[in-house]
């Protein structure tokens, strides 16, 4: 039926209060008829948590997000379900020939459920499905179409300015398609037409040199600082991330012919790393009994601009210059471009040799021929 407009009623006998939750309900109303069905989300919500913005809108709720995404989805079944009914109580069915998996936020949100993701993926999986919310038109695997892959694309423009973060919302959207695809819940990937550029980091990493590490080594700080001090040298000697280096633990550690060597697996990627325990880094596991001092990001990268003051370096430090400094470090010491990618867990060669530009020791190689 063509005729049928929807819309969201929230308390439709006004019995709610603020210790009185009612239940949102879609109204499915037969134009210039007072024919009237109503379908029950199966949502209670206060007064206060309800507004009329966008139609309906939860707020005030810890579960707003997944409330307005189940409540949307829900209106768009019964939208779709409407146009192939012959009357107006048959919408009431609107759920029984809509298959588990048909929705693709149900879908997503029930494999991030299953599966075992990091604080940080999780973040970034949980930022898709409010992506997905606000831009509204795809609710359903039915609507991942090329052009409303398109539209959404222009959607993620509007907030996103950065084309890695950009080229990682569809990344991460294509994955969960071709998982639905694989288990037979959909049966076009748009992105098999829809490409996304990866894009290219403009800024060059920073990185310290070795007699800058020394001063900072060297240098005399409270107690408090020499403990953010030796965390940093940790991470410059073994290359470590942030998220990984606050994971670290003793049994990553272990002997190889005799030499110390750790490895484990990216939280970002998941990407397997494998390296020699440097010395500098086994004094400092050693000083801490294998139990290092543990910060939050924030307050980190803040102690670390302290140092930086301390020892008047005028690089903007941040725990993630020790990972470049340690790339850079192994490199200078005329270490192999692969096993450089494999010491600290990329995923792609041509990353660690984006280093070796930087150093320019692909070009002094070549030509130490000459002299």
């Amino acid at each position: 039926m063509n005729n049928i407009a929807l819309r969201y009623v929230y308390d439709r006998k006004k019995r709610a209060t603020e210790e009185r939750p009612e239940w949102i309900l879609i109204e499915a109303r037969q134009i210039g008829t007072s024919n009237i069905v109503y379908i029950n989300t199966g949502i209670k919500l206060y007064p206060k948590q309800v507004t009329y913005k966008n139609g309906f809108t939860c707020i005030n709720h810890d579960r707003a997000s997944m409330v307005n995404i189940k409540v949307r989805e829900i209106f768009r079944k019964v939208e779709l379900y409407a146009e192939r009914c012959t009357e107006l109580s048959q919408i009431k069915d609107y759920d029984k020939e809509v298959t588990y998996g048909s929705s693709v936020s149900e879908f997503i949100n029930k494999k991030i459920i299953e599966g075992e993701l990091s604080t940080n993926q999780l973040k970034r999986h949980r930022g898709l499905l409010n992506h997905l919310y606000r831009f509204g038109n795809i609710a359903l695997f039915s609507d991942l179409t090329l052009e409303n892959i398109m539209s959404f694309d222009v959607y993620l423009r509007r907030t996103i300015k950065s084309q890695g973060a950009l080229h990682k919302v569809h990344s991460i959207l294509r994955t969960y398609i071709k998982l639905a695809i694989k288990l037979k819940v959909c049966e076009y990937n748009p992105y098999d037409d829809f490409e996304v550029k990866k894009g290219k980091s403009l800024k060059e990493p920073t990185f310290l040199i070795e007699e800058e590490i020394d001063l900072i080594k060297s240098f005399k700080f409270d107690e408090r600082l020499t403990k953010v001090r030796d965390l940093f040298i940790f991470q410059c000697f073994t290359g470590l991330s942030y998220i990984d280096l606050m994971d670290f633990r003793l049994d990553w550690v272990y002997e190889v012919d005799g030499i110390k060597v750790f490895r484990d697996a990216r939280n970002k990627t998941d990407v397997g790393f494998y390296s020699i325990l440097l010395p500098d880094a086994e004094r400092i596991l050693q000083k801490y009994y294998g139990v290092l001092p543990r910060y939050s990001n924030q307050k980190y990268n803040d102690y670390l601009k302290l140092i930086a003051m301390a020892c008047g370096i005028k690089k903007r430090i941040t725990t993630h210059v020790a990972r470049h400094t340690y790339a850079t470090y192994l490199i200078n010491k005329g270490v192999p471009i692969g096993s450089v990618s494999k010491a600290i867990g990329h995923s792609s060669i041509k990353q660690t040799e984006h280093y070796a530009r930087l150093l320019g020791k692909t070009v002094i190689s070549d030509m130490k021929k000459l002299l």
